[in-house]
């Protein structure tokens, strides 16, 4: 069950970049099984989807934001509404633990909350544990600040890969994970998409030298070809899979 102790887990709440399709979400995946649950991204739709696999915020115990681009994090003021509602109902006390990463002024004054949201800087040198998770970072070339992330509990781990140049910058920190999910650009060598993400092809050869056994390519854009992708992915590393919204995949 969602919120309890249990084998770790992660629900894709979001698949696309920076416009969902229709009746879909931007990045957001739900860490499940350390304790409470994590949210790791609050794209365009999260708040909406978390709200129907949680029922509110109650049960959320933190959101972690690797980057601020508005496509990954624009929902974070939805959430706050959410775990605002939940307060007001008696149903959840104290502040929504909010970790972020991003230099720009003007980004950071967009997170406050006060009330609602503690938010709480970190750097890609820190270790995050939070709610039964530790969470450990590798700086990526984009022209945003952004972040690939490992999150580990109960001795299993995750990797979430953003869009970057060099794939290479994450195959340390994602070494051993058992799900590796990377954000990718367009299906051909070469073509990192509007956002920067790998090609395909690249994000299977990352998760073969992570030793990753399975992959989950997300980011997508409704315009792409999504089963062209797929396909450049699985023809190097055959566990390759399209990220499905909804679907809670175990670790």
């Amino acid at each position: 069950m969602s919120g309890a102790l249990g084998a770790p887990a992660v629900t894709v709440l979001g698949r696309y970049g920076s416009h969902p399709a229709p009746g879909g979400a931007g990045r957001g995946l739900l860490l499940q099984g350390g304790g409470r649950d994590v949210l790791l991204g609050c794209g365009s739709g999260v708040a909406g989807r978390l709200g129907y696999h949680l029922g509110g915020a109650e049960r959320l115990g933190a959101v972690l934001l690797p980057d601020l681009r508005p496509d990954h994090a624009c929902d974070l003021w939805s959430v706050g509404a959410l775990t605002a509602a939940a307060v007001r109902r008696g149903a959840r006390h104290g502040l929504l633990l909010t970790y972020a990463y991003g230099r720009p002024a003007e980004d950071w004054r967009r997170l406050q909350r006060p009330g609602v949201l503690d938010v709480r800087r970190f750097a890609p040198e820190d270790t995050v544990r939070v709610e039964g998770w530790t969470f450990t970072f590798a700086a990526l070339r984009h022209p945003w600040p952004t972040l690939a992330v490992r999150a580990e509990a109960g001795g299993v781990a995750v990797g979430l890969v953003g869009p970057c140049t060099d794939p290479a910058e994450a195959e340390a920190l994602c070494a051993g994970v058992r799900l590796l999910i990377v954000e990718v650009g367009g299906p051909e060598e070469g073509d990192e998409g509007q956002d920067g993400g790998l090609p395909p092809a690249e994000a299977a050869r990352l998760a073969l030298a992570c030793g990753a056994p399975r992959l989950l390519l997300a980011h997508l854009e409704p315009d792409e070809p999504a089963q062209q992708l797929l396909e450049a992915a699985a023809a190097v590393h055959p566990a390759a899979a399209l990220a499905l919204e909804g679907r809670t995949y175990a670790l």
